[in-house]
């Protein structure tokens, strides 16, 4: 009798047990339904703080939008294939093309002592003609005297007139006066070129010519970009 009513116990205890697990069980998952994705979460209440951007955020979100901001209608996009790059700022002279020409031309020459006497005219444009130059084929003429004699060669000044002419604004020596030139200009050689404009810049062709037989004893070939002829026009330019 006791033993019947000792089962009787443990068999009551065992399904409240179950009975108890089932419901922890169902519990846990009523619970933690919230972290399934897709159904809504308790969100904790606001602390307060409030994060407020410095002028460094400020500088980067300003610098960030200026980047991505395309180039205005009216400027629009050059291409510096077709167009030639302009920078803002340089270090390069015309002189540094010169200095490179001379070089180039004293690489490649032949036939060419210290003892022959050099003239340096004009670079022309490259038409019918031959005969319209430019800024830049006067200067580069002026700076090829200085850097060829680098080199040892006799350079002569054929603009040199018969005599000087004092004037009020100062005394002069050269003339381009075919009357007041010498007469008598005795030159071995000859330094001259011809120009090439596109859009891109000026194809300078330079060559040292020898008087007797106009053979060629020395040639070469520089790009000179178009912001360096463009300045050049600027600083040529009269003033309004």
């Amino acid at each position: 009798m006791m033993f019947r009513a000792l089962l009787v116990l443990l068999a009551t205890f065992a399904l409240n047990g179950c009975s108890a697990s089932q419901q922890g069980w169902a519990g846990w998952f009523e619970e933690n339904d919230a972290a399934v994705p897709g159904q809504q979460v308790q969100v904790p209440p606001s602390s307060g703080l409030e994060y407020r951007p410095d002028s460094r955020d400020i500088e980067t979100v300003q610098a960030e939008r200026q980047a991505s901001t395309p180039p205005s209608s009216d400027r629009g996009y050059r291409d510096p294939i077709r167009s030639g790059f302009s920078p803002a700022q340089t270090h390069k002279r015309l002189n540094d093309y010169a200095s490179q020409l001379a070089m180039s031309l004293m690489d490649n020459a032949t036939r060419l002592t210290h003892q022959d006497l050099v003239g340096v005219a004009s670079f022309v444009r490259l038409n019918r003609s031959l005969q319209e130059t430019t800024v830049l084929g006067n200067q580069l003429s002026e700076y090829l005297i200085a850097e060829l004699q680098t080199f040892g060669l006799s350079v002569i000044d054929f603009k040199l007139a018969n005599g000087l002419n004092v004037t009020p604004y100062g005394d002069l020596a050269l003339s381009r006066d075919g009357v007041d030139l010498a007469k008598q200009v005795a030159m071995d050689h000859i330094v001259t070129g011809t120009l090439i404009e596109d859009a891109r810049g000026v194809r300078v062709n330079a060559r040292i010519i020898a008087v007797d037989n106009r053979q060629i004893v020395a040639s070469a070939t520089l790009y000179i970009p178009a912001f360096m002829v463009t300045s050049l026009n600027q600083q040529a330019a009269p003033a309004p």
